[in-house]
């Protein structure tokens, strides 16, 4: 295991990280499996016997998921993600249960946390690869709004070990520009994007390796009046998870340009990928942007 500093990699002007979180003491990994998929193991940076004593099982894929502002272990992200996946196959599922940090009605407090919370992250996986053989290139990290922040951080403490991420409307709200604790392209191998509420609660901007722009990636069909956007923001997690169900899956076409999504007109080069799914694209599929459209309601993937 690492030692690792906490300090956050720049201060927002007026504001300061909550004091009274411990990223190693606060940030709870629940390990669901096949044999335990609803009653977690809990797993302690620093606690081999957690490791020992728990279901893990290298020889299954892992997959860490993070929730974002205001999030718990009841989010929707851990709930409907590990029962999609159950829903397949055997895998190692980590839920990062930071809401002792998330759950901050002041939001800037919350969002300065992401680098402590994703070291704390990073930690575990480099305990549970020396204490459970972990096999890193068999990790996928997956975050909603700000938890896709926190899985950006984890790829970057990890230093290009984990193979994919996938941000799911990656928040917006004190990260536009070049924030050096936001996600991005570099943090994995492949980094994928799916935006949903673009401009408002999430980024616009594309800022992974391959970024999916669901209806144009700003408001999605069937929300009605979104006040706020928070119907559209949920959206991402509700397209990735249907997409490790779906037979069909949810097939991008690449435009040539982002400006063609602020236009709301794609022009297709003819190149398509998949949003999302389970194996998930991992480096060398292909990059860009790309557009889709989706029904206003479950299944959302046209032609499922």
């Amino acid at each position: 295991m690492r030692l690792v500093s906490y300090a956050v990699p720049y201060q927002l002007d007026g504001e300061k990280p909550k004091r009274d979180f411990v990223p190693e003491r606060d940030t709870r990994f629940l390990l669901y499996t096949a044999s335990n998929p609803e009653v977690p193991h809990v797993l302690r940076n620093g606690d081999i016997a957690s490791i020992q004593s728990s279901p893990f099982n290298p020889n299954n894929p892992t997959r860490m998921i993070i929730h974002g502002w205001l999030g718990t272990q009841d989010s929707e992200i851990n709930r409907l993600t590990r029962s999609a996946l159950f829903f397949g196959g055997n895998y190692n599922v980590i839920y990062v249960d930071w809401s002792v940090g998330s759950l901050d009605e002041f939001y800037p407090n919350s969002r300065q946390l992401v680098y402590a919370v994703a070291a704390a992250a990073s930690n575990m996986l480099d305990y549970l690869a020396r204490y459970g053989q972990l096999n890193k290139r068999d990790v996928v990290v997956v975050g909603h709004s700000l938890g896709a922040h926190v899985a950006g951080n984890v790829g970057k403490w990890q230093s290009g070990a984990i193979p994919t991420i996938v941000g799911l409307d990656p928040a917006l709200p004190f990260f536009a520009g070049d924030a050096p604790d936001r996600i991005m392209a570099s943090d994995a191998d492949y980094v994928e994007i799916i935006h949903t509420n673009g401009g408002v609660l999430g980024f616009m901007e594309p800022i992974g390796d391959a970024d999916f722009y669901p209806n144009y990636g700003r408001v999605q069909p069937g929300c009605g009046v979104d006040v706020g956007g928070g119907c559209a923001h949920a959206r991402a997690v509700h397209f990735y998870v249907e997409s490790i169900l779906s037979r069909h899956g949810f097939v991008g076409q690449q435009c040539q340009s982002f400006q063609n999504i602020r236009d709301g007109t794609c022009a297709q080069t003819g190149v398509s990928s998949r949003m999302g799914g389970e194996p998930p694209n991992a480096k060398g599929a292909p990059e860009g942007i790309f557009f889709l459209q989706t029904a206003n309601s479950f299944p959302f993937a046209v032609g499922c």
